[in-house]
């Protein structure tokens, strides 16, 4: 008989041999946790916060995305810099317009076309049972309104883009601060 080392019933050839814990016996220790890393009960936990790099802890506040992002990108064109500026934020506002505007006219037509992937994903479901008759159906749905929203907002997109680029080298620019002589300067 094994006892102190499985709390179930251990099978040994032709006989089995009845093993339980042995309440007399002291409860583990907890393990020792590195110094860099928190420990509950007896098992290590995740790493401490304050081991992270303080080049990692200033970076959390930091913007995802480049601030002056268009200001960069302006700089390597031969360019009047506020025009381009004006130029670029339209373009981006129009695609973003046009690309709404292409897949919401395209919705009817796009429905319709739900409607036809839908019926072809239920035949294609059926040797599928019973799973087959309920994502096929939603998948042919969603390939066929794809099929016709996708091309539709893309269009729009780039439509608005164009727009968008014309009105912004079109659009009068706000006049630029001249500092007066003997005046501080304006801007640094």
């Amino acid at each position: 008989m094994i006892t102190g080392i499985l709390p179930v019933a251990v099978v040994f050839g032709t006989g089995i041999a009845a093993a339980a814990p042995d309440d007399n016996a002291p409860p583990p220790a907890a393990l020792p946790a590195p110094p860099d890393r928190l420990s509950t009960g007896q098992f290590p936990g995740q790493d401490v916060v304050a081991t992270a790099t303080q080049a990692l802890a200033d970076r959390v506040d930091e913007p995802l995305f480049d601030p002056n992002l268009v200001q960069d990108f302006c700089a390597g064109i031969p360019a009047d810099p506020q025009r381009c500026s004006t130029t670029v934020v339209d373009a981006g506002v129009g695609a973003a317009i046009g690309a709404g505007i292409g897949a919401g006219v395209s919705a009817p037509v796009a429905i319709a076309a739900g409607v036809v992937g839908a019926a072809a994903g239920f035949v294609v479901g059926i040797p599928f049972l019973p799973t087959g008759l309920v994502v096929g159906p939603l998948l042919g749905a969603a390939v066929g309104v794809a099929l016709i929203a996708g091309p539709a907002a893309l269009l729009g997109g780039a439509l608005g883009a164009s727009v968008g680029a014309i009105v912004g080298l079109t659009s009068p620019l706000p006049p630029a601060e001249v500092d007066a002589p003997g005046e501080p300067a304006l801007s640094p």
